[in-house]
């Protein structure tokens, strides 16, 4: 399993324009990726970030997820960016459901 962790910087003004792109364009493409397994998108309260956390059965589609979001570049003629894109590990402490402490 990858898991990675995306920060986007949302064009606060535009953050209305973001969000229906990120739902209707970027969310579905980032489901056909190969591997996808599933993904939690989680928005600042100012409107400001979205953090992204995907996971992926495996590394394969990583290359077309940096290249699609080209992480770091600051693009000022787009109403959002990628700021970070980095794998990290579950270290699986969050409770579940069917586990009792």
């Amino acid at each position: 399993m990858t898991t990675l962790l995306a920060t986007l910087v949302l064009v606060p003004d535009r953050s209305d324009e973001v969000l229906t792109r990120l739902r209707s364009e970027v969310a579905p493409w980032l489901r056909r990726l190969p591997g996808f397994v599933t993904s939690r998108w989680l928005l600042a309260a100012d409107h400001d970030r979205c953090t992204v956390v995907v996971e992926l059965a495996d590394a394969v589609a990583v290359p077309d997820l940096e290249a699609a979001l080209a992480p770091g570049t600051h693009d000022t003629a787009r109403s959002w960016w990628c700021e970070r894109l980095e794998a990290v590990e579950d270290l699986g402490l969050a409770a579940r459901p069917s586990i009792t402490l």
